[in-house]
């Protein structure tokens, strides 16, 4: 028998003193690395909650206004909206609402394009986010509703998925 592995000699370094020092040093470990990830989740919840209103760049309302699909569906308001949006010219509640005004134009794309493209963009709407830009990306790159869709941005898309699934 080997000698280093004599259960004599180790009894007598495990003794109830050790166990108790390694059991207390794995509750200090388990404690801090489930409460540490759990106060920084904690306070990084309210900036992400603030982070979801629907705004457009000055890119997306240049794109929106020169898209041929979506202009004759913007009412003159909202063209002037996208106007101020577009220029950097518009407060954060202008922006929201140039945001809702491209949003509903693109619905009314979708709806007018009809047959296969509405079905198959309500469809992936009620399966989610991903869903639908699955199927936005599925589509062939010089379509027209996939060149309007892609003028939104992520969050005009989210606004979207919602008109949609409330029509």
């Amino acid at each position: 028998m080997n000698p280093k592995m004599n259960p004599k000699r180790t009894h007598r370094f495990m003794n109830i003193s050790h166990l108790r020092v390694a059991a207390a040093t794995v509750a200090a470990a388990v404690a801090l690395g489930v409460a540490a990830p759990a106060a920084t989740a904690a306070q990084a919840r309210p900036a992400a909650a603030s982070a979801t209103v629907a705004v457009l760049t000055a890119d997306q309302a240049r794109t929106v206004l020169d898209s041929p699909e979506l202009r004759p569906h913007l009412s003159t308001q909202a063209q002037t909206e996208l106007r101020a949006v577009a220029a950097g010219e518009a407060a954060p509640q202008l922006q929201r609402s140039a945001a809702s005004a491209a949003a509903k134009a693109a619905l009314a794309a979708l709806k007018k394009a009809g047959g296969k493209v509405w079905s198959g963009a309500k469809s992936a709407a009620a399966k989610g986010f991903t869903a639908f830009k699955k199927w936005m990306d599925d589509l062939p790159w010089y379509h027209p509703v996939r060149l309007a869709l892609a003028a939104l941005g992520t969050e005009g898309i989210k606004q979207l998925i919602n008109l949609i699934n409330n029509s």
